[in-house]
């Protein structure tokens, strides 16, 4: 029987939700049915090529911008032929959609949506062009997979395409990788309350509200620290310094970075926080529900609901509200059920082999 090759178009590895989810599906995959070829628009400015199996097949384009990217993938897309081609970003979608243009044998495209299309809307407003090529690159795909029910009813709203093939898979957790990576050496002084926070310091985010309602959690109890993980990105980490200098919070809130290894972080931690004003579905939270800890989150998305147990496994909080993150992170100790809600395990390869 002759593999099914699938290729996995991502701009770059560095470290996002959507890149974490793309190689947690390919290393879900079975090897004797599907043959994986991960396509980067660049190695150079990955943080998180560690992630990537050895056994795939890698393809570096050597652009740094997406759009520079359509021609080379355009001749990797004739070299490999593959039958599927699986894409987690919107520019990729775009990218994918005009490199086939012209292509006789076109592959079937599957094309994953990142972030609520709702809350973008809101926030983000994409210029009519963007929307544009977005629009006709969805329409054009023979799948979208969303994260959530949710999203696709957004899905189908904000972006106009047919209902039948838009498909939910919820984000699959590597969880072999996060139990190996645990530690009993712990990262933080632990005669503080230690709470973290992840992802790319992007306005999404929401680090600036958290920061802000950390000194009204410092103001009521000064043991409390807060650890805020990921990348900088458009310059924010400078702009989150000045909040918390302009607030009294140096020492008090840490911006650590990206880390290759988060678990130990999560594990150690005695809260999680989410403050995000938008997201699709995030990863951060499946797994610190994973590791059972306490978790306090915006309802930047209906799902949300479905994994926080309000009062027992964590704080649902409105989303850009400084007083409700502060008030609820001084009362965590209150949660006493940990762990997952409620969250059927995604079967990828079913998933997939039903989409052939």
């Amino acid at each position: 029987m002759d593999k099914k090759k699938i290729i996995f178009f991502l701009p770059l590895m560095s470290g996002g939700g959507a890149e974490r989810v793309t190689i947690n599906i390919i290393k879900k995959l079975n090897r004797d049915y599907f043959e994986p070829h991960l396509v980067l628009g660049t190695k150079s400015l990955g943080n998180s090529l560690h992630l990537i199996p050895k056994y795939i097949y890698q393809h570096d384009l050597e652009t740094d911008k997406t759009i520079y990217s359509i021609l080379k993938l355009r001749d990797i897309i004739k070299k490999i032929n593959p039958y599927f081609i699986f894409t987690s970003l919107n520019r990729s979608h775009i990218a994918v959609n005009l490199a086939l243009i012209g292509i006789k044998n076109r592959p079937k495209t599957i094309m994953r949506i990142p972030s609520s299309p709702k809350l973008v809307d809101r926030y983000i407003k994409n210029s009519s062009i963007f929307n544009f090529f977005l629009n006709r690159a969805l329409k054009k795909a023979t799948y979208i997979i969303v994260q959530t029910p949710e999203m696709r009813d957004e899905t189908e709203i904000y972006h106009s395409v047919k209902r039948d093939k838009i498909k939910v898979l919820i984000n699959p957790l590597d969880t072999d990788l996060i139990d190996n990576s645990l530690d009993k050496k712990s990262p933080f002084n632990k005669k503080y309350i230690n709470v973290v926070a992840s992802g790319r310091l992007s306005k999404e985010k929401g680090f600036d509200i958290l920061i802000r309602a950390f000194k009204e959690v410092y103001s009521k109890n000064n043991s409390f620290r807060l650890h805020i993980i990921g990348p900088d990105y458009d310059n924010q980490k400078k702009k989150y310094r000045e909040i918390i200098k302009g607030l009294g919070l140096d020492n008090i809130v840490n911006l650590l970075g990206f880390k290759k290894n988060p678990y130990i972080y999560y594990q150690h931690s005695d809260l999680f926080v989410l403050s995000s004003r938008w997201e699709g579905l995030p990863n951060a939270v499946l797994e610190n529900l994973y590791l059972k800890k306490p978790i306090i989150a915006t309802k930047c998305i209906p799902f949300m609901s479905q994994l926080i147990d309000n009062g027992k496994n964590g704080f649902l909080v409105d989303i850009e509200s400084v007083e409700q993150l502060s008030d609820n992170i001084v009362r965590y100790k209150e949660l006493k059920s940990l762990g997952i809600k409620s969250l059927k395990s995604s079967d990828v390869n079913s998933f997939f082999k039903g989409l052939v």
